[in-house]
C-alpha cells in the first residue's frame, strides 16, 4: 500500500480528524524554492488519497504573507532595503503585474505547483487576519499569555518576561513589524513600542502608543501563529519538515498552545525530508539558498519534476543537482522504467 493511502487510511480510522482538511503553509519571503514543492506534492498526495476513498477533503495553502522581510535576497534591488522589517504583503513587488513583494513570488510558486496538476485553495493571512477571522483568537492568547510563557519555558526551554507577549504590531508610524514589541495588555488594547535597536536586519523609529490587536493592526507571533491557523482554518492534517518536527522544537509548542490555550485539537501530523540543494545544504527562500522551484520547471517538464518529488520515499531527503547532465539523464532513466512497469503506482495523475 503506498505511503499516502495509509495515511488516509489512519486519518479515517481514527474518527478524529473531521472534517478532512489538509493543509500546507509557505512564508514568500523571495523566489521560493525547488524543496517547498515537497511539502505541495505531499500534502496533496494525502488529499488525493482521501478523495479516493469516498470521503469529502478539502486542500488549502496559505501564503503566510504578513511576515516581516527579515533577510536580503541577493537578487533584489538595493533600494528594497529600506523595506526590511516590513511585512511581505506590503512591500511593492520587484516584478510588474503584481500587488506586493509576496504577490510576486507566492503566485510564481502556485503557477509551478499549478503545472503538476495540483490546485490547492489559497489562502492569504493578511486577508484572514483583515477580515477579523483571528480577532477573538488573538484575544484568547492575550487573556492566557501567562499560560503560554509556561509552554514556552516547558516544552522549548525559553525563559519569557512577565511583560512578553506574542503578538506584533504593525508600527502605525514607520510601518514596520519585525521592530516592534508588545509589552502590556489591557483587555482591550495592547502597548508596544517600535524599537530602534531590537533586530540587527532592521531599525526602528521608536514610536510608542496603544493599539486594538484587531484586523490588520498585527499579528500573533510566529509559533503561537501556526497553532491559531490550525484553529481559525479548521485543519485537520498538516505535515511539515524534520526542523519543526524536533522534540522541543515549533510542531511540540505550537501542538500544546493549540491544544491548551486554543482548546482545538493538533492536526493529524507527519515528518517528511528535505529537498536539498547540491552539497547537501537546507535551501531558504528569504536568503536566496538554492535553486528556485521556477528554474527547475524551466529545466524539467512537468511529468519528471512530480515523478522526481513523487518517487523518493517522503522520509528519505531529495538531492538533485539540475545543472548536472548526469542526473537529469538518470531521472529521464528512472522515469521510463516506471512508467513501463504496470506494478508501479507513482501516484503521477
Amino acid at each position: 500500500m503506498f505511503w499516502a493511502d495509509e495515511f488516509a487510511e489512519t486519518i479515517i480510522k481514527s474518527g478524529k480528524y473531521k472534517p478532512y482538511h489538509v493543509d500546507d503553509m509557505k512564508t514568500p519571503s523571495g523566489k521560493i524554492h525547488v524543496g517547498a514543492l515537497r511539502g505541495v506534492v505531499v500534502h496533496d498526495l494525502i488529499h488525493q488519497a482521501l478523495l479516493t476513498k469516498g470521503v469529502k477533503s478539502v486542500y488549502t495553502y496559505v501564503f503566510n504573507d504578513m511576515d516581516p522581510m527579515d533577510a536580503f535576497p541577493h537578487y533584489l534591488p538595493e533600494k528594497f532595503q529600506q523595506y526590511m522589517g516590513w511585512p511581505l504583503y506590503k512591500i511593492p513587488s520587484p516584478e510588474p503585474g503584481f500587488e506586493s513583494l509576496a504577490a510576486c513570488y507566492a503566485m510564481e510558486f502556485e503557477k509551478i505547483f499549478n503545472g503538476l496538476g495540483i490546485k490547492p485553495k489559497i489562502i492569504w493571512s493578511h486577508e484572514e487576519y483583515g477580515a477579523g477571522k483571528f480577532d477573538a483568537t488573538i484575544k484568547t492568547v492575550l487573556d492566557k499569555v501567562e499560560l503560554i510563557r509556561k509552554l514556552y519555558h516547558d516544552i522549548s526551554g525559553y525563559d519569557k518576561p512577565k511583560n512578553w507577549f506574542p503578538y506584533q504590531v504593525f508600527c502605525p508610524k514607520c510601518g514596520k513589524v519585525g521592530t516592534t514589541i508588545v509589552t502590556g495588555w489591557d483587555g482591550k488594547k495592547v502597548s508596544f513600542t517600535c524599537q530602534k535597536d531590537l533586530v540587527k536586519w532592521a531599525e526602528g523609529c521608536g514610536y510608542q502608543g496603544e493599539i486594538e490587536p484587531l484586523k490588520e493592526n498585527g499579528k500573533l507571533m510566529w509559533k503561537v501563529d501556526w497553532a491559531a491557523h490550525w484553529q481559525v482554518i479548521g485543519v485537520t492534517a498538516e505535515g511539515a519538515g524534520k526542523d519543526h518536527m524536533s522534540q522541543g522544537g515549533s510542531h511540540d509548542l505550537s501542538s500544546a498552545i493549540c491544544e491548551q490555550v486554543l482548546n482545538y485539537f493538533t492536526p493529524f501530523k507527519f515528518i517528511y525530508e528535505w529537498f536539498l540543494a547540491k552539497g547537501g545544504t537546507k535551501m531558504s527562500s528569504s536568503k536566496g539558498v538554492g535553486i528556485s522551484a521556477a528554474e527547475v520547471s524551466q529545466t524539467l517538464p512537468p511529468e519528471l519534476l512530480k515523478f522526481l518529488l513523487v518517487k523518493t520515499p517522503y522520509r528519505r531527503a531529495i538531492i538533485f543537482d539540475p545543472s548536472n547532465n548526469d542526473s537529469i539523464l538518470k531521472l529521464f532513466d528512472d522515469y521510463d522504467q516506471a512508467m513501463t512497469n504496470k506494478d508501479i503506482d507513482w501516484k503521477l495523475s
